[in-house]
């Protein structure tokens, strides 16, 4: 089956072929390398192989994001099977209402990019979060008006507070009467 990742605006699709036990082969857009991959402990923590070179990582999982830690760096991934993906494609954007934007994990406010009554396009960046010293942008989920500010520059939020809310975004009327 294939994966579709996108991490800091890049997106990659990858398959797997299990091997062996703990060793996988991992296809990335016509390039495969084998991966020895183990967990550590009972956590989301992982040790793992590729060509000779012994990686740590830490992988944890928040409201339908991935969240890899690896060199020292926490970088949120959003990955769909092509199940999913053709799911999503067939649904397209339905239109749910009113929905909350809320931050993926712990940190601080350093920027907000829009203000209530605001028109925003998907993947236009709302407010900026700084965690574990990297700056994370967080997106629109779609088309919509800012209907809610929750936070400001400086506010310190947990992982799941709610920074935006959002509705969905009036069609555009061709031809209306004024």
């Amino acid at each position: 089956m294939k994966y579709f990742a996108k991490a800091l605006d890049v997106e990659r699709s990858f398959t797997f072929e299990r091997r062996n036990g703990s060793l996988l082969v991992v296809r990335d857009d016509g390039e495969s390398f084998v991966v020895d991959l183990s967990p550590v402990g009972d956590g989301g923590a992982y040790s793992f192989l590729v060509d000779g070179r012994s990686f740590d990582c830490l992988l944890e999982r928040e409201q339908g994001t991935t969240v890899v830690q690896l060199l020292g760096e926490r970088v949120v991934v959003a990955i769909q099977d092509e199940r999913e993906l053709a799911a999503q494609r067939v649904a397209g954007h339905k239109g749910g209402g009113r929905r909350a934007i809320e931050a993926v994990m712990p940190g601080v406010v350093v920027d907000v990019k829009v203000a209530e009554g605001d028109t925003v396009e998907d993947g236009q960046t709302l407010c900026i979060l700084e965690a574990m010293k990297m700056q994370n942008p967080i997106p629109a989920d779609g088309r919509a008006v800012v209907a809610r500010v929750a936070v400001k520059p400086g506010d310190v939020v947990a992982g799941g507070d709610l920074l935006v809310e959002l509705d969905d975004a009036p069609e555009a009327e061709e031809g209306a009467a004024s």
